[in-house]
């Protein structure tokens, strides 16, 4: 889990340092399932990841979106949006206040297995792309590479795929 404040160059409020523009947290990897992941009895560790995430939220005040790197559905991906794991993976385990903001993503080689988008050059068939970053149901993913200018925080966010080719050449 990291954050980066956004800051501006001058003197903040305090005095001690720039002014902020607002923070992000970043999480990766952190897909579980008791199938894949036998030698862990449970979920504990992604929840504690998902209690520190809401409690570093709630510290900094000023988070403007997670970034989120992948591998999110253990062991293959969600088939579509209606799958049952976007509930038990995602909006059970992170909270609703982490859920209050978009969660910029990109696919991780676990996520497209079972996903269509591995074998189909059409975003629409693409089971986590969603163009809509106000719609916080899912993640907030236009196409499987993307970038989103944030030019009130002087900030350019980019999702590049590296992992589709090898899972073209292995599943398609």
């Amino acid at each position: 889990l990291w954050q980066l404040p956004l800051a501006t160059a001058g003197v903040g409020a305090a005095g001690l340092g720039p002014s902020r523009k607002g923070s992000f947290l970043v999480v990766g990897d952190w897909g579980w399932d008791p199938d894949t992941h036998g030698n862990i009895a449970s979920n504990a560790c992604q929840q504690e990841i998902a209690n520190k995430m809401t409690a570093k939220f709630n510290e900094l005040g000023d988070v403007k979106f997670i970034i989120n790197v992948g591998d999110s559905f253990y062991p293959g991906g969600v088939t579509d949006k209606s799958d049952p794991q976007w509930q038990l993976k995602w909006r059970n385990m992170y909270s609703k206040e982490l859920r209050s903001v978009p969660w910029y993503s990109v696919y991780g080689n676990h996520d497209y297995h079972k996903d269509p988008c591995a074998c189909q050059d059409l975003p629409g068939a693409c089971a986590q792309v969603n163009a809509d970053d106000s719609n916080l149901e899912f993640f907030y993913m236009p196409a499987p590479n993307w970038f989103k200018e944030h030019p009130e925080l002087g900030l350019e966010v980019i999702g590049a795929d590296c992992g589709l080719k090898p899972i073209r050449d292995l599943s398609c």
